[in-house]
């Protein structure tokens, strides 16, 4: 923590204007992120634009109600770019912050990582990286902390959702007593539980609930029951409609059955690069899979993109998984 604090107080004494971004597919926590971690900056003096490359799934929309967050296009651009240094979110690998990533990697000053996800150990040392931390959202409320801001409504609503939905509503295994301390402050700052909780969880599309159905016909139960597998292709979001990253959520499904302890998610959007999420129960470390392939993420909850073919990839990674199974 104190190396963290101390890497992010003399990256923010060289710059005044920063690039803040997430993650592709952004979720509530890069998301909750961003916006808690704008304000702060805003406070100290600073400049920033929040700068993704994928527009906002309309469940998470309420993390920015103001629309600070800008999207990225082809034709966007930024007046005095090399003025800029970066802040990345919720990954520790710039690279992952989608077509962004070409537009800004050979003309910003310099890319500062906040992240909580295992992996990159040689970026440790020049970052502020907390593996232990249940969020990006709990780091970056501790980094308000030192800075003595306390986070206004907006920001206390952005960092709740960030926790809730990165703890799988506080019951993940990093959840910890500072998890809920938090919350409990987030709360008194008039961020609602059960509010958040309907905006993420009981505000799904029809579409994305047809989305849902033709995902679960086509899982596979492997391992007398301990392993299941699920796809996510793009004819099943041309035909329903539904956003790819609803359909993403529904890796957590398979876990909710009794004696299932690995769940396996191949997925691939419409026009994009075929990825691999992973869910476990106890001491099934699917991080190391993970970083096997070039991803990363949590002990039991980690992902990585894969340069195979559909297919060939739900073979590679039931092999790969089958290794808790022998």
């Amino acid at each position: 923590m104190q190396r963290g604090l101390k890497n992010l107080e003399a990256y923010l004494s060289r710059h005044d204007r920063f690039i803040i971004s997430t993650h592709e597919s952004s979720d509530a926590d890069g998301l909750g992120a961003e916006i808690a971690f704008a304000e702060l900056l805003t406070h100290l003096g600073k400049e920033s634009i929040i700068l993704n490359s994928d527009p906002i799934n309309e469940k998470f929309t309420f993390i920015d109600h103001d629309s600070e967050i800008q999207i990225f296009s082809p034709e966007y651009t930024i007046s005095n770019i090399e003025e800029y240094a970066v802040f990345v979110l919720d990954t520790n690998d710039f690279n992952n912050i989608g077509n962004a990533y070409p537009f800004l990697k050979d003309r910003v000053k310099e890319v500062f990582i906040i992240d909580h996800h295992e992996g990159g150990k040689d970026k440790f040392e020049h970052n502020f990286i907390k593996a232990e931390a249940s969020s990006t959202c709990e780091i970056i409320y501790q980094i308000l902390q030192h800075y003595d801001h306390d986070p206004s409504f907006k920001a206390s609503q952005a960092l709740y959702a960030g926790m809730l939905f990165d703890t799988g509503s506080f019951r993940y295994p990093k959840t910890s007593p500072i998890t809920f301390k938090i919350a409990s402050h987030l709360v008194e700052n008039g961020a609602s539980p059960f509010k958040i909780y309907e905006y993420i969880y009981e505000n799904n599309s029809l579409a994305s609930f047809e989305l849902r159905g033709l995902m679960l016909a086509s899982m596979e139960i492997l391992h007398d029951g301990r392993l299941i597998m699920l796809r996510l292709t793009p004819e099943m979001i041309e035909k329903t409609g539904a956003p790819f990253s609803e359909g993403e959520m529904n890796i957590n499904l398979p876990l909710t059955v009794k004696g299932v302890i690995a769940s396996l998610l191949i997925k691939q959007d419409i026009g994009g690069p075929v990825k691999v999420s992973m869910r476990t129960k106890g001491d099934l470390d699917v991080a190391e899979i993970a970083m096997e392939n070039g991803g990363g993420g949590h002990k039991n909850a980690s992902g990585y993109k894969s340069p195979l073919e559909f297919e060939e990839t739900c073979r590679k990674a039931l092999d790969d998984m089958s290794r808790f199974f022998t």
